[in-house]
């Protein structure tokens, strides 16, 4: 089981990086992975090992995805789910806003 006192990850929504903050009890390696909601598709995945305290770990070059949700998952290297959120990428030009 893995010790996790506090996990953060902002902004979102997001346009050229997230940034995670990760705060552990004890070392343990874990592997990032960012997901395209729509289609099912893995995105980005990251080896990470975290050490005791805060880690800070950044995901960036993500200019070129285009808006829309993304699933961020955080696993431990025997693949135990550690946290799972939402994240929105916006355009460039800001939120969309669909008015009817």
């Amino acid at each position: 089981m893995v010790m996790t006192i506090e996990i953060s990850v902002y902004p979102n929504p997001f346009e050229h990086y997230i940034m995670l903050e990760i705060t552990c009890q004890d070392n343990v390696d874990c592997i990032v992975l960012l997901a395209d909601v729509e289609q099912g598709k893995i995105i980005r995945m990251l080896g990470a090992g975290l050490k005791s305290g805060t880690n800070r770990i950044p995901l960036d070059n993500l200019e070129t995805l285009i808006a829309g949700n993304y699933n961020l998952e955080i696993k431990t290297a025997a693949g135990e789910a550690v946290y799972k959120t939402r994240l929105f990428k916006q355009s460039e030009d800001g939120p969309l806003i669909h008015l009817n």
